[in-house]
């Protein structure tokens, strides 16, 4: 089964709806779903999904297309590898030789899974894995949570994984890549985790990203992670995202931690709704995936200096995306393990209700940390600064400018001359290239509504009359699939025609007013018409070379034909 046969049979079998709500808070809006966008930073939902066609569009950014569309520009995957991932989650076999995804992502993924399942069963299984075992034991984590989480055991010995992919008949220089081997300088490998509890990292579709070990004894780092490859970056991975994102949608709002333990005891607690940062400050990335799942996030910091570094990080890049969390502070010496350890499920929930906004959270902290001098005051407005200019509503921001001068006995336009003495407040660029010309898309968006008419015009010459190279392309396209194919159904790899088939097919069919029929026609004497002028002006020039020459009965041969031509005009 070809590449093109599998994407068919995937838009078959998924729902578009279905799918983007993983990862965006849709609404029902009519015929169509809203939502925040989740590739730029959407202030109210631009984001659309039209379930009857099975595409989606954002009226802010230009971003659409179909399901496969939305998984690479998500994913940032190829189009076979967005295909192929789809494929696996609808249960749709491929049975061409050739893989669609035959490259290094797909085989460093491999390894990952390979190892994973090594990992496991030495915890579960071998006595090696003895120590990891009552060590979860004494942590109180439940063996169901554990296997959930695919959590393993690398023993003390530096070649047990390399043996093991070598039975297997792995590459180990790829294995290297995958972070799992560390090289010697003879050439030969040895085990990257050795005597550590495994964690495996799953991307956001349940693939193995990664891993992080935590070590069994003494020995440094206590953790130590997979480093940057091709499949993990984790500026753009979140620890238990895959897991719990359903319950996190549900809920309707979620807790954001910092460490593995915190996450797996709060879950294995009954406190699903949470997800975790893996060693690194929040990103813009890690900001983009919450968003998807909701607008109301409560960061669980330590109540001390670190706690508050941590929310001046993360507080412009959540409010750039528009988004307004919350900080749960909680008691001093407790992290979210021994905390819902010692008071239950119950009492972690009801931290919500103390949480503080993140602004009051910082002003109160940074407060404690400068005099209340016009120097220090000064000073703790310098740390909100990249706050308030990540802050994009202009209600939001004079509500938060009016709050901190307040706070500060400080009148709001000193703070506000004192913003401006950084950057100048302009809009982020918007997206999308030129404007199309009007005509060219009219007919190009007509054909895309009444696919029927496009074999007729095409031969009389359509794709000469566009100009437009996208427009074009789009034309070629259709007029290259069978005539049963519909455009909604067109699988494309280009991520910009997808925008732009998207965009015409969530828009009204232009000359709504005549019936197709009609416009059908008035195109085909336009095109006619067109024809003929190009022959006339080709006409005219062969005229003036030929008496240019001196050919005056080709001159006069060339004229009566161009005569007889501007009669039927």
């Amino acid at each position: 089964m070809g590449l093109r046969e599998v994407a068919r049979r995937v838009k078959e079998a998924a729902n578009i709806v279905d799918v983007i709500a993983e990862y965006v808070n849709l609404k029902r809006s009519g015929r169509n779903y809203l939502g925040l966008c989740p590739f730029h930073e959407d202030r109210k939902p631009s984001f659309t999904v039209n379930e009857e066609r099975q595409v989606f569009r954002c009226f802010g950014c230009g971003a659409g297309g179909d399901v496969i569309a939305f998984f690479m520009k998500f994913h940032n995957l190829e189009f076979a590898e967005a295909v192929r991932e789809l494929a696996r989650r609808f249960g749709i076999p491929f049975t061409s030789e050739k893989d669609p995804l035959a490259g290094k992502r797909a085989e460093l993924l491999s390894l990952n899974e390979k190892a994973k399942r090594f990992f496991e069963h030495l915890l579960w299984v071998a006595k090696v894995g003895e120590p990891a075992r009552d060590y979860l034991k004494n942590r109180g984590l439940s063996e169901k949570t554990a296997r959930l989480f695919g959590l393993g055991f690398a023993p003390p010995s530096y070649d047990s994984l390399v043996s093991h992919l070598r039975l297997a008949g792995a590459s180990l220089p790829l294995a290297e890549e995958a972070g799992l081997l560390l090289r010697r300088e003879d050439g030969s490998f040895y085990d990257r985790f050795r005597n550590r509890l495994i964690f495996p990292i799953f991307d956001a579709t349940g693939r193995v990203a990664g891993f992080g070990g935590r070590i069994i004894g003494e020995g440094e780092p206590k953790y130590l992670n997979s480093p940057e490859t091709p499949v993990y970056h984790k500026g753009s991975i979140l620890y238990g995202f895959y897991q719990t994102k359903a319950a996190v949608r549900e809920a309707g709002f979620g807790f954001v931690v910092e460490g593995y333990f915190d996450l797996l005891t709060l879950y294995d607690q009954g406190v699903k709704e949470v997800v975790a940062t893996l060693g690194t400050a929040l990103t813009a990335q890690h900001v983009r995936l919450l968003r998807g799942l909701s607008s109301e996030w409560y960061l669980v910091f330590d109540a001390d200096e670190a706690g508050l570094k941590a929310a001046l990080r993360a507080a412009p890049i959540f409010l750039n995306a528009n988004l307004f969390p919350k900080v749960v502070l909680l008691p001093a010496g407790e992290d979210p393990d021994s905390f819902v350890r010692r008071h239950g499920p119950t009492a972690f929930y009801a931290l919500k209700d103390s949480a503080r906004d993140i602004f009051d959270f910082m002003l109160e902290h940074l407060s404690r940390r400068y005099p209340a001098t016009p120097e220090g005051k000064l000073r703790l407005f310098q740390e909100l600064k990249p706050a308030f200019e990540a802050i994009k509503d202009p209600v939001v921001f004079d509500l938060e400018l009016s709050r901190v001068a307040e706070r500060l006995s400080v009148s709001e336009a000193a703070l506000r001359r004192a913003l401006k003495e950084g950057a100048e407040r302009t809009p982020p660029p918007r997206g999308g290239g030129p404007r199309l010309s009007y005509s060219e898309r009219a007919l190009v968006e007509f054909l895309v509504h009444f696919p029927q008419f496009l074999p007729e015009l095409m031969s009389l010459g359509l794709l000469e009359a566009i100009s437009d190279s996208r427009l074009k392309e789009l034309l070629q396209l259709m007029a290259s699939f069978e005539e049963t194919v519909q455009p909604a159904d067109l699988t494309l790899d280009d991520l910009e025609l997808q925008a732009l088939l998207s965009e015409i097919l969530l828009s009204p069919p232009p000359f709504e007013d005549l019936p197709p029929e009609k416009v059908a026609a008035e195109i085909k004497v336009w095109l006619c018409r067109r024809k003929r002028e190009e022959r006339l002006s080709a006409l005219l020039a062969a005229i003036r070379e030929a008496e240019a020459s001196g050919r005056e009965e080709e001159a006069l041969r060339l004229l009566r034909e161009y005569q007889e031509l501007r009669c039927q005009i």
